[in-house]
């Protein structure tokens, strides 16, 4: 039987297609220079020749040999490459995203399709509002939004995807759309009441499945006849077909429906209003795990609802939501009938890197509904952990030389993990964004909706601009005016690198794997008589066990230390990859998004410190060697390794925190609500990261260590 070999060996075993990836970066070094600078050109050249010739080609030049050889002329080109210069020397001051040793927050480089199709697409200055002033680039996101769908697990037919400026417009989008599907049945029925004498075939026929209290279960009821909560906790698949339904029963178009409907809406008469006719929502939740990222409070806040309106959710040891205390949570929303309008699980914290457990979330929705008759949207926060997905979808064609039953690109993903990635098509929205882990460069943030009807709760169109209906991309969402170029950098970069395993997968599946690397080393860098001590923020686990799952490989926290230490340590690639006892410890360790989460306590006289605010203040003191933050500073080009700071409390990550604490002798019992500093190291270039060049790191990483310990003490 073969050796099972992954992802990351193949780049040493001769593997043809692995060293595609060499060609979608600039490289760290500039080394791709000439495919880039060919392009460029390429492409300027060819949108030039196309003004020439494409549109009214008859029509006379302006700008003549005669104007070019004018001073005035000259002394413009002139002003222009002096001030591009000027640009050029300011931008030097920017952060080195494109080195390995940035390791800080979720950015680096960028792929060279990506980069080209923004280009030659900002030279025809497309705007994607609507089709009149996007004809091209408003095509491209209608397919870039099927392909995002298609990579997340969404239905492709009744699916629907758009781009965005980023995942925070996302996220306040798909909590739009989520509130206003969730009043929706109460204007319908307020509809059916006010207008029975048009619509009285629904008023007496329509019927809706709702919970019934008296019998605890669900049954059919007349729509008008269901209570305001009943209204509220509606399935919304079974809300999406009301429309539909009304307009055959009652014979109508759906223009019709909409003079009858449109008024009553939320959209129409505010928050404000609503709550005033129906005061059980003025109470309205929406659950997020504490690794929440930070629009969704001002999502709650912009959309009227509040940030009282946010029940956040602690984690579990590994960070992850605690899904006791979100069922908890959703009872009691359910016992007091309060409205829950949407639960958002995590694909990828933005500071811990885990994913939250879809597959436990969607079966207490489940239990919820049945039992309790709650209904709520759920939406992932894919904007960093999305594009990972990729690593568990085959290749269409396989031009890899290795015999595919042997190249495990997913075996970088734990089985957790992959588990929670096939969960995701259960959701309602996910945000996605192609310029984290896609490569992209900014704006180029995403929403993709499981059933694409959801999108016309949230239209709004201008009666000065026009667009071919099928096309139509601006109509739907929060922003106007956007860069066609985005669409068309995405787009590029997703025909040119595959959204599989041999594309994104293979980029992604190296980064995972160095990830893991580096978490090894920050749990082995402190020795024994080192005057320093780290812990990681996500635990190892307290078995490991082999790659088929069957049998447990290494048991407890010493023995599992120790193998690392021994045979993944200062070890090869080559060496690593030929150990499946190693593949599968990789595999199942540290978390589960390209991010190491770690803290640095000192010693003192061979103790470890007690002191929590000296704790926090070497690791202030770290972050601040080991950063970048202003221009001076990268300027200087001194610091060695570029990493990020972050913090949590004690009351939201109880057990993590306890669990670090008592590790070090910290007394946590006056410890209510305390923070806690840790530092970050963020892994999102391809590169192999061999053991000299990390080894490397870890040596400047302990001068500055004990640098700042230096500091801390006197």
């Amino acid at each position: 039987m073969n050796e099972k070999k992954s992802l990351f060996s193949l780049v040493h075993e001769n593997n043809e297609n692995y060293k595609s990836t060499a060609a979608w970066f600039l490289g760290p070094k500039g080394e791709n220079v000439d495919i880039l600078s060919d392009m460029v050109i390429k492409s300027i050249k060819e949108h030039a020749e196309f003004r020439a010739t494409h549109y009214k080609k008859d029509d006379k030049p302006y700008i003549t040999p005669e104007i070019k050889s004018s001073d005035q002329y000259k002394n413009a080109v002139n002003k222009m490459e002096k001030v591009r210069l000027e640009l050029t020397q300011l931008l030097h001051g920017s952060v080195p995203f494109f080195s390995q040793r940035y390791q800080a927050h979720m950015t680096w480089d960028t792929v060279i399709p990506g980069n080209i199709g923004y280009l030659t697409a900002m030279l025809y200055n497309q705007n994607n509002v609507a089709t009149e002033v996007g004809t091209a680039t408003c095509v491209l996101e209608k397919e870039v939004g099927q392909q995002l769908c298609q990579l997340l697990g969404f239905p492709s037919k009744s699916s629907w995807g758009h781009i965005t400026a980023d995942g925070t417009i996302a996220n306040i989008e798909a909590m739009w759309a989520a509130r206003n599907l969730k009043f929706y049945p109460l204007a319908i029925k307020q509809a059916l009441i006010n207008n029975s004498n048009y619509l009285n075939n629904a008023f007496e026929n329509l019927t809706v499945h709702v919970f019934d209290s008296k019998n605890n279960k669900i049954e059919e009821k007349k729509l008008v006849n269901c209570s305001e909560w009943q209204l509220l906790n509606i399935d919304s698949s079974e809300i999406m077909d009301l429309p539909e339904k009304i307009i055959g029963m009652c014979n109508l178009s759906p223009g019709q429906l909409d003079t009858y409907l449109t008024p009553l809406l939320l959209q129409n008469k505010g928050l404000m209003e609503y709550t005033r006719m129906y005061p059980s929502i003025s109470n309205v939740k929406i659950l997020v795990p504490v690794t929440y990222h930070y629009s969704w409070p001002k999502a709650s806040t912009i959309l009227g609802l509040g940030q009282d309106s946010i029940i956040k959710i602690p984690v579990d040891d590994n960070c992850r939501m605690n899904i006791d205390l979100f069922k908890q949570e959703l009872i009691n929303c359910s016992q007091n009938q309060i409205p829950v309008l949407m639960a958002v699980a995590i694909v990828g914290s933005t500071e811990e890197g885990i994913v939250d457990n879809i597959n436990d979330i969607l079966i207490v929705k489940e239990q919820l509904a049945k039992n309790y008759g709650l209904q709520f949207s759920l939406h992932c926060d894919a904007a960093w952990g999305g594009y990972l997905r990729s690593i568990l979808i085959e290749s269409q064609v396989d031009n890899t030389i290795v015999d595919s039953d042997n190249y495990i690109p997913a075996l970088s993903l734990s089985s957790y993990a992959q588990l929670q990635y096939n969960k995701l098509s259960s959701a309602d929205t996910i945000t996605i964004d192609p310029h984290k882990a896609g490569f992209i460069p900014y704006p180029a943030g995403s929403l993709c909706y499981r059933d694409g009807r959801l999108r016309y709760l949230i239209t709004f169109k201008a009666d000065y601009i026009h667009s071919d209906p099928d096309t139509n991309i601006g109509i739907f969402g929060i922003e106007g005016s956007k860069p066609g170029a985005a669409a068309a950098a995405v787009w590029m970069a997703h025909k040119s690198i595959p959204l599989n395993k041999t594309g994104y997968g293979q980029i992604l599946g190296e980064c995972i794997y160095s990830t893991k690397i580096y978490y090894c080393y920050w749990l082995t860098i402190a020795k024994e008589n080192d005057n320093f001590s780290i812990q990681t923020l996500i635990p190892l686990p307290n078995k490991i066990m082999d790659l088929d799952n069957k049998n447990v490989i290494l048991s407890g926290t010493e023995e599992i230390l120790s193998y690392i230490r021994n045979n993944i340590i200062g070890k090869t690639n080559e060496e690593i990859a030929a150990n499946s006892k190693a593949l599968a410890l990789l595999q199942q360790i540290g978390s589960d998004v390209l991010i190491n989460s770690f803290i640095v306590n000192f010693k003192v006289n061979g103790k470890v410190n007690h002191d929590l605010n000296k704790l926090n203040l070497l690791n202030e003191k770290l972050f601040n060697m080991f950063s970048i933050t202003t221009t001076e500073q990268a300027l200087k080009n001194k610091v060695e390794y570029i990493l990020t700071l972050s913090k949590f409390n004690s009351d939201t990550y109880k057990e993590a925190f306890s669990r670090i604490c008592n590790n070090w002798g910290i007394n946590t019992v006056d410890l209510s609500n305390y923070s806690l500093n840790f530092l970050i190291n963020t892994i999102l270039q391809p590169w192999p990261n061999n053991h000299e060049f990390v080894e490397e790191i870890m040596h400047s990483f302990k001068l500055g260590i004990n640098e700042c310990i230096k500091e801390v003490i006197s």
